[in-house]
């Protein structure tokens, strides 16, 4: 869905719902832009797409005519409670601002649901866990 025509778009603009901005959360960790994109997220509006169901949305700004895909900041893949494999991918337009959550269900069946977070599988190399401290427990 990378396409910037209005056509694909459906609803007037709003707020992210809670569970798209968990699975946003998680795809921005760990990369480049986590902190500036993070602190765009509890004010941006978002417009859902016309996929079938499948859960895409694209992030409004009236201001900027003439958006395109510009790049991938992050992907991954979950299970929906049907037990179909869903893709997504976060995509950034030409200036480097939030474009679009594409999601796509390989049936094309409309999405049940968004997976717990932890259970959303991070698949882009390019973002890499952040090594986890280790606590030494002193005993007395």
């Amino acid at each position: 869905m990378s396409d910037a025509s209005p056509a694909l778009e459906l609803g007037p603009p709003r707020r992210l719902r809670v569970e798209e901005l968990a699975l946003l959360r998680k795809l921005l960790a760990n990369t480049r832009l986590e902190d500036t994109l993070d602190r765009q997220l509890s004010d941006v509006l978002v417009v859902d797409m016309s996929d079938g169901g499948m859960g895409s949305i694209r992030f409004y700004a009236p201001e900027t005519k003439g958006r395109l895909y510009g790049s991938t900041i992050g992907e991954g893949t979950f299970l929906d409670q049907d037990g179909i494999l869903v893709s997504v991918a976060l995509n950034l337009d030409q200036f480097g601002n939030l474009f679009e959550l594409d999601m796509w269900k390989v049936d094309f069946s409309p999405l049940l649901g968004y997976p717990d977070p932890r259970d959303f599988k991070i698949t882009d190399p390019e973002q890499k866990p952040s090594p986890k401290r280790k606590r030494e427990r002193r005993h007395a």
